[in-house]
């Protein structure tokens, strides 16, 4: 049995189909599984010893290579689990004869949860159970335990004690957290060495090490990789933390777990603010608070980060 997952983008997006992709594997032993991503995405797939293929489609160059990708490489597959849901993706279900099968995103859900707090269900499954859910009928396997569904991410570098990853920004300004600075001098306090990483710019404060926008997702990997705790926001860097198995804080502003990417996996912690009636105010994050006060955010001191991380050290 020949297998293809495929999802393009974001970077969190893209780590977290890997715990699916394994289960697969793990119940589904002979079968052959396959990735189809950005060729930017392809190092999340390194060392995976249950991926055989990962085709990687260079964005930039335009949609004839995807046409060629799409009907030169996809004939011989069984099953097609597109776990993007854009007309891109869709596109291989008219164009391979493999049986071909769609998450469902829930986005309408979504956005009513936003505009009126209208609960549904579904807005209590992670997305990994989403993703999940497109191979149970054709696949014939039940849905596991969240923690079975934990992405997974394989890299051999060595783990240094107190070494945290710190990645505090995002693409919207009500995702970002806005104390790195004091957060720094916090870590330096403790005793910890702190190493930004990400897209962002590192505050300037003696003793970080600071790796932002001077790595590839490859290096990015490996640094989180070495690092004994990660702390980041709701962004795809928590996920390669988790995916790498790392005690890690997810810091969450604006938006909430109704979502489907909320930290739920073993020595996962979340810091919120759940009196902040306003949250979430967007599904994806917004440039500014459409309140002015930015409570969801601004509560969430850096000692109450300093404090979770001391009790993760106890806990262990």
């Amino acid at each position: 049995m020949k297998i293809l997952f495929v999802r393009f983008s974001s970077l969190g997006d893209v780590a977290l189909t890997t715990g699916v992709m394994q289960y697969v594997s793990q119940m589904l032993p002979d079968a052959e599984i396959d990735v189809l991503t950005y060729a930017e995405y392809t190092p999340i797939f390194a060392n995976l010893p249950f991926v055989q293929n990962v085709f990687g489609y260079e964005k930039s160059r335009g949609i004839s290579e995807y046409f060629y990708i799409v009907q030169n490489e996809f004939e011989e597959h069984d099953y097609i689990f597109d776990l993007h849901g854009k007309i891109r993706s869709k596109f291989l279900k008219f164009h391979s004869k493999a049986s071909y099968h769609c998450y469902k995103k829930d986005s309408k859900a979504r956005r009513a949860f936003v505009k009126n707090r209208k609960l549904n269900d579904r807005l209590d499954m992670h997305v990994v159970e989403k993703y999940f859910e497109s191979v149970i009928k054709p696949l014939g396997i039940p849905m596991p335990e969240l923690e079975a569904l934990r992405p997974v991410l394989v890299r051999h570098v060595e783990t240094i004690n107190k070494k945290v990853f710190v990645h505090t920004f995002a693409s919207k300004t009500t995702k970002a957290y806005p104390y790195a600075k004091e957060l720094a001098e916090k870590l330096i306090e403790n005793g910890y060495t702190h190493i930004f990483g990400g897209v962002g710019n590192a505050p300037q404060v003696e003793g970080i090490i600071d790796n932002t926008g001077k790595i590839d997702l490859n290096e990015m990997l490996d640094i989180i990789a070495s690092c004994e705790f990660a702390i980041s926001t709701d962004s795809g860097p928590m996920h390669l933390a988790i995916g790498l198995n790392k005690p890690t804080i997810g810091i969450f502003g604006s938006t909430t777990k109704h979502f489907g990417f909320y930290p739920s996996f073993k020595d996962c912690y979340v810091l919120e603010d759940n009196s902040v009636e306003c949250r979430p105010c967007d599904v994806h994050g917004l440039d500014k608070c459409p309140k002015e006060h930015f409570k969801c955010m601004n509560s969430l001191k850096p000692k109450l980060v300093i404090d979770l991380l001391a009790q993760m050290k106890v806990s262990e």
